[in-house]
């Protein structure tokens, strides 16, 4: 069984022993004065099930607790015991009584004399109100676990178990009083310093919250994140991201762009209408293709889109003051004003760029083109198609079209297809009618790939996927998630036939696809190992209550960089707790896999976004040999907007731009 569907399944027993606990305890309840059979019997019964339950829980966590400890720390240190300990109270306490209420009634259906009482008022006409107490108790000590999990998540601290324990602990308390009809102000004071608890401790994480951490650019002297003492204090020998630029007498041929950031009314080929943010008028905006060892001197141009505008070049290994971040590497692009990027293509490949100013909003709106970088001696194939693929509000675009679409290619043509993931989601794409080899993945040479038919490639949100193949003498059809509504069709002869094949097709692994894996070089400096668990909790966002994605229990700006040396060597470990998958994205830099739920990977797979599916855990390692400060996110970018960005910072960078700010930097 999946690790996902583990977790899940721990959801449902967590929830089936509190609910039952918490069913059989109000049963229960009218039973302290009078007693039916049928009463006594179902609160038995609820019981029985939330034994069964809370058992179910051990068991899975158990079976959790070997996949991995993220995803259980929260129930081994505190949820699982705490569960324990109250189904045994409740067996103890609460399970003899109501068998005998059960058992010794009279005709009439009242417990006779010798039932085994103890009435709230101390008589024995009725269950031992510390029967129901212990039936409440555990009721709250699996809700406590449930709350543990969906609410706390991971880590668990020290403090938030002692307030789940003294929450715990409270009710039972007033559950109690309220039983034996205590006094008022024995009532008032366990509701009153519930209350108290209650209060302070949310209100203690609310302020902590909406406190400000400082920016999401961690080497910020005033300590935006959780720094290293040595960090911690401003250094005349830092470095600025505004100063880590291409040099200006970099010696290289110069391809220059002028790029203009505009709000327009498109009409698809299908006829709908589109109201878009564009690059220069068009969904995708100006294709860039340029040479291995290119200048690039890109210049953007914000005509008049208000929320601001910028560009991240997305998998490119560049300095990382042309990285394009609103608020970490430059400001915003408010109308009217404008910045040249420069950077020098140096490694070929397949890439994309795209706003990283209100991102989320951005490119979903049509902020975002392709840039190719061919290698010096050109690329082996007749044929180079690019075809990125996006969701322009309800239309589903390959490339610039929302319709089925086709040209003509010889037969014997040798082509190549780039297919770039520009959604929020990953995407499945089908090619019919040909063996194809993957020859390029995140811009990095695949070598040693078998032909592969009738497989799914899986892209993850960010993500490219280069094949090749020859052209045979029938159509060839790339189809997305194996449906027809959007296509391209490769005709040998023009026509608009399509290949068949289309449905659901086994998914390439490319963790085994290609030449055997060689062990990983080594960096120059130390090694650091590093976590990243994923989660989706109840969090604070922007000062107000949200369903936030988080990293190690945080959202953002909140979440601690990653700080590195120079020349480090970073083993990261990332594991997902939650329902969705997170392409995790780190800038400037490539990471290679070593492996994916324990199992090696197979093949040299070298990614710059790489798709953590729910219950995962990637082990994934990079070099330090960019300095700067990256953005570290994931590429679904409305995660990234609620709360799931950190940054990966390298020691003596800082920088000087601002999240917010009079320039309204959100790069999410």
């Amino acid at each position: 069984m999946s690790t996902a569907a583990l977790l899940l399944l721990d959801l449902i027993a967590l929830a089936a022993a509190a609910g039952s606990w918490g069913g059989a305890g109000a049963v229960a309840w009218p039973l302290l004065r009078s007693s039916r059979r049928s009463a006594a019997g179902l609160a038995l019964a609820l019981s029985g099930a939330a034994v069964l339950a809370t058992l179910a829980h051990v068991a899975i966590v158990t079976a959790l607790a070997v996949r991995g400890w993220w995803f259980v720390q929260e129930q081994l240190a505190f949820g699982a015991p705490l569960a324990v300990v109250g189904a045994l109270t409740a067996s103890a306490l609460a399970v003899p009584p109501l068998l005998r209420c059960a058992r010794s009634t009279d005709g009439a259906g009242h417990p006779a004399a010798d039932a085994g009482g103890g009435s709230a008022a101390g008589g024995s006409d009725g269950l031992p109100a510390r029967a129901i107490t212990a039936l409440v108790f555990a009721a709250l000590t699996a809700g406590a676990a449930l709350v543990a999990r969906v609410v706390v998540g991971y880590p668990l601290t020290v403090i938030a178990g002692a307030v789940l324990l003294a929450m715990v602990v409270l009710a039972t308390g007033l559950s109690h009083a309220l039983l034996t009809r205590s006094r008022r102000r024995v009532v008032a004071g366990f509701a009153g310093l519930g209350a108290v608890v209650l209060v302070s401790a949310v209100g203690v994480y609310w302020l902590t919250e909406i406190a400000a951490p400082g920016e999401l650019s961690g080497a910020h002297a005033h300590g935006a994140v959780a720094l290293p003492a040595a960090a911690a204090a401003a250094d005349p020998d830092d470095v600025s991201v505004a100063d880590l630029r291409t040099p200006a007498d970099v010696e290289a041929p110069v391809r220059a762009f002028e790029i203009h950031a505009r709000t327009a009314e498109i009409t698809l080929p299908s006829g709908r209408p589109a109201a878009a943010w564009t690059y220069d008028g068009a969904l995708p905006g100006t294709p860039l293709r340029v040479t291995e060892g290119d200048l690039i001197e890109a210049t953007l141009v914000n005509d008049d889109v208000e929320d601001g505008v910028t560009i991240h070049w997305h998998g490119i290994d560049l300095p990382n003051g042309e990285d394009g971040v609103a608020g970490v590497t430059q400001d915003a692009l408010a109308p009217g004003e404008s910045f040249t990027y420069r950077f020098v293509a140096a490694t070929p490949g397949t890439y994309w760029y795209h706003t990283h100013q209100s991102s989320a909003a951005g490119v979903q709106r049509g902020l975002y083109g392709t840039l190719v970088v061919e290698p010096r001696g050109g690329v082996p194939e007749d044929l180079d198609l690019t075809v990125p693929f996006h969701l322009q509000g309800r239309a589903s675009l390959m490339g610039d079209s929302d319709v089925p679409h086709a040209i003509t290619v010889e037969p014997g043509t040798r082509v190549r297809l780039r297919l770039v993931d520009t959604d929020q989601l990953p995407l499945f794409a089908q090619l019919a009618g040909v063996a194809f080899r993957v020859v390029a993945v995140d811009a990095r040479e695949v070598a040693g790939g078998p032909e592969v038919e009738g497989v799914s490639l899986r892209l993850p949100a960010g993500g490219r996927i280069d094949v090749a193949f020859t052209m045979p003498d029938a159509p060839v059809t790339l189809r997305r998630d194996g449906g027809d509504a959007v296509s391209l069709t490769l005709s040998p002869d023009g026509s608009d036939a399509v290949a068949d094949g289309a449905g659901t097709w086994p998914v390439l692994d490319l963790l085994a696809y290609g030449a055997t894996a060689t062990a990983p070089a080594a960096g120059s400096g130390r090694h650091l190992e590093a976590e990243m668990v994923l989660d989706r909790s109840p969090r604070i966002l922007h000062g107000l209550p949200a369903y936030g994605y988080t990293v190690n229990g945080a959202v953002a700006p909140h979440i601690p960089s990653i700080i590195v040396d120079e020349g480090t060597t970073l083993r990261l470990t990332v594991a997902n707790r939650s329902w969705e998958t997170h392409p995790m994205h780190i800038h400037g830099h490539h990471v290679r896999v070593i492996s994916r739920d324990g199992v090696a990977a197979a093949s040299v797979l070298m990614l710059d976004t790489f798709d953590v599916q729910p219950g995962e855990i990637w082990v994934v390692e990079l070099i330090a040999d960019n300095p700067g400060v990256w953005m570290d996110h994931c590429h679904n970018l409305d995660h990234a907007a609620n709360g799931m960005l950190m940054s990966l910072a390298y020691r003596g960078v800082t920088s000087p731009f601002e999240l917010g700010g009079e320039h309204g930097n959100k790069p999410e």
